[in-house]
């Protein structure tokens, strides 16, 4: 059985973290944004609640919530 950890203060589930750490690492960012992570995740936790019909509303996909988060990095 895989042991699955996240930070007790993280808001964030098992398979968002794992969602964004795949986007991170796949990044080739070449360097550890962990500070930077924390104050991204709210943003990142109120739009993967949101439904799919509201993130295509604003031109915004599940699958590319992690590199919209990271945008202002990453472009």
């Amino acid at each position: 059985m895989t042991n699955r950890l996240s930070p007790a203060n993280s808001r964030l589930s098992p398979a968002q973290s794992a969602r964004l750490d795949l986007f991170l690492a796949s990044s080739g960012m070449g360097w550890n944004p962990a500070l930077d992570r924390r104050a991204r995740e709210d943003l990142f936790v109120r739009l993967d609640a949101l439904p799919d019909a509201a993130l295509r509303a604003m031109g915004l996909s599940r699958e590319g919530l992690p590199a919209h988060v990271y945008r202002d990095l990453l472009s």
